[in-house]
């Protein structure tokens, strides 16, 4: 509707309900109980609530296109971006929780109890999201993009070697570096390959 009627109004009260979904989806725990999870994995309740609200953040970031983009000194189309990129993570997290949360149980169940398909899933998932990130930062030429996938990617290496290795077998544990050093021998070589060209234009 703002870029139909640019009144100021309009686009401060929908950046307040976009934040507002985002703060009740991401530091709500209760939202997790509101409905029993269902027996369809992925398909379910997790994906259409935080997939939509995330899509709305992303749709409008894209909608909000300079000179629309500034809210006072905030940077609407960064912080959309961001929020909208947490609730992906935070989704792929409750689809993984959900998926390996016992049948029958009726709500989710974020256990760290050495599950080694769990662990292994969630490892390779973080990695697989980070190499996104970067892929994502190289494409807009972002730098900040970038630096979250390089921490990500940090973060999901000390969960393999401090919290993973310690719970699975040796025969698992090679398998588990090998795909791990994948990812992050892909992210280098993204690096390599596109810092130099993206450097110039990088966004403040």
């Amino acid at each position: 509707m703002y870029r139909r009627v640019p009144h100021g109004g309009l686009r401060a009260t929908g950046a307040g309900l976009l934040v507002a979904a985002f703060v009740r989806l991401a530091l709500n725990p209760a939202v997790l109980t509101y409905y029993p999870r269902s027996e369809t994995p992925i398909l379910n309740w997790h994906l259409y609530t935080y997939g939509l609200a995330a899509a709305a953040l992303i749709l409008a970031a894209w909608w909000l296109a300079p000179p629309r983009h500034k809210l006072g000194d905030i940077n609407l189309r960064s912080l959309f971006c961001a929020l909208g990129g947490v609730l992906l993570f935070l989704l792929l997290n409750i689809e993984i929780a959900d998926y390996f949360t016992a049948p029958g149980q009726r709500f989710i169940a974020f256990n760290f109890d050495g599950n080694f398909a769990r662990d292994m899933t969630t490892s390779i998932s973080w990695g697989l999201f980070a190499l996104g990130l970067l892929g994502l930062g190289f494409w807009l030429r972002t730098a900040a993009t970038r630096y979250a996938g390089i921490g990500l990617l940090a973060i999901t290496l000390l969960k393999l070697f401090f919290h993973d290795l310690a719970n699975i077998g040796s025969i698992y544990r090679i398998g588990a570096l090998i795909i791990v050093a994948l990812i992050a021998l892909a992210a280098s070589f993204l690096y390599q390959k596109f810092l130099d060209r993206s450097h110039p234009t990088d966004e403040a």
